[in-house]
């Protein structure tokens, strides 16, 4: 009512996270960006959150956003601690076996209770979930573009994958 917007975050992004944001954008056109400056963050009922941005002050500015989708500077994310990584950087990494044959290639990470599953597109229908926990998760080279992974012959089968 007062200019809000709810917003629906890219997954696992979490409310501490977006509190540290300063800046948002959104697309104006094919390479021309809109800055939106957060006044104040809530979480909203149910998921998402909301957002009252710096010159949207009415429902009507607020639903000019509506169907919008936000932008922001990697160097205004808060800074990682050690062994964390952002899901945009876990996107596209190649999945490799032991053997050094490779599994797939990761597609995106889903939260689920205590931890968060690897989504890996393995062949051009198929796709597989793989749990981030260090029994599987060996090492994640963002340089290489590579993740590490042990796994257990029956945690592929399960999911109808031989190797």
């Amino acid at each position: 009512m007062k200019g809000e917007v709810k917003v629906l975050p890219y997954p696992l992004l979490n409310f501490e996270i977006i509190t540290q944001i300063s800046r948002f954008y959104r697309r104006l056109a094919p390479n021309e960006f809109g800055l939106l400056e957060p006044e104040g963050i809530r979480q909203a009922p149910g998921e998402g959150f909301l957002i009252k941005f710096k010159g949207i002050d009415d429902r009507n500015a607020a639903e000019s956003l509506h169907d919008e989708e936000l932008f922001v500077n990697i160097e205004d994310l808060p800074p990682k601690e050690e062994d964390e990584f952002y899901v945009f950087e876990l996107v596209g990494l190649k999945v490799v076996l032991p053997d050094g044959k490779e599994l797939g290639e990761v597609v995106g990470l889903m939260p689920v209770g205590p931890y968060e599953l690897l989504e890996i597109k393995v062949a051009p229908r198929k796709t597989i979930y793989l749990p981030m926990i260090e029994d599987i998760i060996s090492e994640i080279d963002l340089e290489k573009g590579v993740i590490h992974v042990t796994l257990t012959p029956d945690l592929l089968e399960s999911q109808g994958v031989e190797v």
